[in-house]
């Protein structure tokens, strides 16, 4: 096979490639061969199936397999003998190849490269921590939020729905008398209004509401509802409750048996740690996602413009996805997205640079992913998910997962080495 490869730019490359017609054709006619040795076809004995029914039933897969194979073998061959550090290339539409008898197999691919980067400093980077201590009433306001949480609900009967309490109910937008959103069955709390609708109104409006009751108040269509035409504008929203709960808390001595505490002391120390934990969590997140702003500010390089473009697409199309399953119409998705395009192109530049700017820190501190490393992402990943691990695994080969959890831990890695280097100013 003749290989031959042209850098076209910083960060890009083409691979040229080819092979003789009587090594592309050979692969498949052994190729050919072995199937008919091998399938089970209704009609024919096992393993004496002729050439030109297998040709016949499934030679167009059996030239795209060997196809593939020598796309493949073309680019290791091009990264061998010129040390590419490739992060991508393009993917051929084999279906729309044919190569005729007797011809060679020729293609040229475009190629991702990763950038060369001259790293500079990346050690001792300045920042203020904002870790807040945690107070008396963050623990208390914790504690009622347990009990809200692990709270039962009972038929509020005739005193009616209360503040703190659950329904179950209808709820309907109008304008006049048309229905223009209906959802049934939604669990709602007088307390948490809809969009659009002022919290202290809602309260009064659904309190003491009763089974089958129905109550309304008023209502400003929020800038995203689906129709452009009532957004800003007032209408009505109608609750019709079909069940009315008051909520039972538990009791304190349940919330500490649950926690582990053997007495009230005991139980705002367990929850003032727990808080604390979450507040560092958070504060450690802060600093390393501001600490990769600085590095990628300090440094400047070209970025592979394919791998750009795909990134753009894969943010658009997230974005595409997640309105959809809002019901919004498929021509008011187009122009959205066309006028985020611009944002995702630069979200994806910054994702780009954060990655190869990691790979190097990586590379030059010798940060490696291992397999143990890999083994306690599976454990945690199966824990999290109430699965197996060996359910996670075959679900991560199946979908090619698992270089994505390397790049995963490999980015966690060098984030955590960034802050433990960093000249961190406590808070006053």
């Amino acid at each position: 096979m003749q290989v031959t490869v042209e850098k076209t730019g910083p960060c890009q490359a083409q691979v040229r490639f080819t092979v003789p017609g009587s090594e592309f054709h050979g692969a498949v006619q052994r190729a050919v061969a072995q199937a008919g040795k091998t399938m089970n076809l209704k009609g024919f004995r096992p393993g004496h199936i002729p050439p030109q029914i297998v040709e016949k039933q499934f030679g167009k897969q059996i030239r795209n397999d060997a196809m593939q194979h020598f796309v493949q073998q073309a680019m290791d061959q091009a990264i061998k003998e010129n040390d590419l550090k490739v992060v991508g290339f393009q993917r051929l539409n084999l279906d729309q190849i044919t190569v005729l008898e007797g011809t060679d197999f020729s293609q040229q691919l475009e190629v991702s490269l990763r950038p060369e980067i001259a790293l500079g400093t990346y050690k001792g980077l300045a920042l203020e921590s904002e870790l807040e201590p945690v107070m008396p009433r963050e623990v208390d306001d914790a504690i009622a939020n347990l009990k809200l949480q692990r709270s039962q609900p009972e038929p509020a009967g005739d005193a009616g729905l209360p503040g703190d309490g659950m329904a179950l109910a209808k709820v309907e937008w109008l304008v006049g008398e048309e229905s223009v959103f209906s959802r049934d069955g939604i669990r709602l709390s007088p307390r948490t209004p809809p969009p659009g609708v002022e919290a202290e109104v809602f309260e009064k409006a659904l309190s003491g509401a009763k089974d089958g009751e129905m109550r309304e108040c008023a209502i400003v269509f929020p800038a995203e509802f689906e129709r452009e035409d009532l957004r800003g504008k007032s209408g009505t929203c109608r609750v019709t409750v079909a069940q009315a709960y008051r909520m039972i808390p538990p009791s304190d001595e349940e919330i500490r048996t649950l926690v582990g505490a053997a007495d009230e002391a005991e139980l705002k120390k367990i929850v003032k740690e727990k808080i604390g934990e979450a507040k560092l969590e958070r504060e450690q997140q802060r600093q390393e996602a501001l600490l990769v702003d600085q590095l990628i500010e300090k440094h400047t390089f070209e970025l592979p413009q394919m791998m750009v473009d795909e990134q753009t697409q894969a943010r658009l199309s997230q974005l595409g996805q997640q309105m959809a399953q809002q019901q919004i119409p498929t021509d008011k998705i187009k122009e959205h997205l066309e006028t985020q395009r611009e944002a995702a192109a630069e979200a994806a530049k910054k994702g780009c640079r954060a990655l190869f700017l990691m790979q190097a820190v990586a590379e030059a501190e010798k940060l490696l992913v291992t397999q143990d490393d890999m083994r306690s992402e599976v454990q945690t990943i199966a824990a999290r998910n109430n699965a197996k691990p060996e359910e996670v695994v075959e679900y991560y080969q199946k979908n090619g997962l698992f270089d994505q959890m390397a790049i995963e831990l490999l980015e966690r890695k060098v984030r955590r080495f960034l802050r433990e280097n960093a000249a961190v100013k406590e808070p006053s």
